[in-house]
């Protein structure tokens, strides 16, 4: 057998991530090699020889079945290739997998009901740290912060993040087995009023920017309108399309924090008139109209101030704007004058000082 066809097997089986590896592989690689003035049967002949040479030798196994070979040429449809130490090292994880599934000493309340239905290295791992934190809970645990107890159980704050919701392994450990609870990122806000219930009924007002938000408690402080001026650090990471859901998620659960402690009902917005600034509360308004919460509604009062004030600036950089988003966002005689001009203009909430907010509410 010629060095370079038996390369071109034996590299093509190297390439192939499946084990098994089609016929028409193999004699595209081998035809890209020198094969001289070989006719198809000279070369198929060939060929049959190099794949017995290399199952002798244990690089191979060729299908035994006659109707697993093509029937004109006599070459099996694929090869399977052997790759001992591959095939070691999934024997060895296969063992060790039934060992922890089966020989550990499983929690019997919770762990002992689903332990043995996992599949992976990394569940069993999960499990076998949440196992040794259930085995050894203290009679009457303390209640932590879903953060503290993932460092405690898993060597990593974090790990409890993505399940704060559903649970761990589909549901079958809560935070509430785990002894935690979910702490939402806080949102800054200033209540009108400590107690409760100088605040109940009174609705909430979001605003993006950390100038306006002085404003607007300034403000608040003389109107009494809003139960709170919340200041939206981060809510422009809605508007990113990869990040959207998750800083939705985080903008929701520290909105719901407020909420409850000031025992507001509603939520009004108020940013800047761009087109990112309307697809932040829009974006929003989607995470929650899907998990049926009220959506947050336009201070219109505050936008048409900032439009007649018309503290407009160009943009820096491009912004793609969405006119059926302005409309059902702003409505349609506000969105009016704003799609008129968006184009070229956008208009910071910044606009507005403190008697400008004042004047625009009262």
């Amino acid at each position: 057998m010629a060095p370079s066809w038996r390369d071109a097997i034996l590299e093509t089986l190297r390439a192939s991530r499946p084990k098994r590896v089609a016929m028409d592989e193999i004699v595209a690689a081998v035809r890209r090699m020198p094969v001289g003035h070989l006719s198809d049967f000279e070369f198929n002949d060939r060929l049959a020889e190099a794949l017995f040479v290399l199952e002798r030798e244990g690089y191979l196994r060729r299908p035994k079945a006659r109707h697993l070979r093509n029937s004109r040429t006599d070459l099996p449809q694929y090869v399977t290739a052997i790759r001992s130490d591959e095939d070691e090292k999934q024997t060895a994880r296969r063992q060790t997998l039934d060992s922890l599934r089966n020989e550990t000493a499983w929690e019997p309340t919770h762990m002992v009901v689903f332990a043995h239905t996992l599949r992976t290295c990394e569940e069993l791992e999960r499990a076998l740290q949440v196992n040794r934190y259930l085995i050894h809970r203290p009679p009457e645990p303390v209640l932590l912060p879903h953060r503290e107890r993932a460092l405690e159980i898993f060597g990593k704050e974090k790990a409890l993040d993505n399940y704060v919701r559903r649970g761990l392994f589909g549901g079958r450990i809560t935070l509430a087995i785990l002894d935690c609870f979910y702490c939402p990122e806080p949102l800054p806000f200033r209540p009108l009023a400590l107690d409760p219930s100088d605040t109940a009924d009174k609705p909430l007002l979001v605003v993006e920017n950390s100038n306006t938000y002085w404003s607007c408690c300034r403000a608040n402080a003389t109107l009494h309108r809003y139960a709170a001026i919340v200041y939206g650090q981060g809510f422009k990471a809605c508007a990113a399309e990869r990040a959207a859901e998750t800083a939705s998620e985080r903008a929701n659960d520290g909105l719901a924090e407020i909420e409850h402690q000031t025992a507001a009902k509603g939520i009004r917005y108020f940013g800047d008139l761009d087109p990112t600034g309307i697809a932040i509360p829009c974006q929003i308004n989607r995470y929650r109209e899907e998990r049926g919460l009220p959506p947050l509604e336009a201070e219109r009062a505050l936008y048409r101030a900032l439009l007649e004030k018309n503290l407009s600036v160009p943009y820096s950089r491009f912004q793609a704007n969405d006119p059926t988003l302005a409309r059902d966002w702003l409505g349609p005689e506000l969105a009016s004058p704003y799609l008129s001009n968006v184009e070229r203009v956008r208009w910071p909430q910044e606009g507005l000082n403190v008697m400008d907010i004042l004047d625009a509410l009262r």
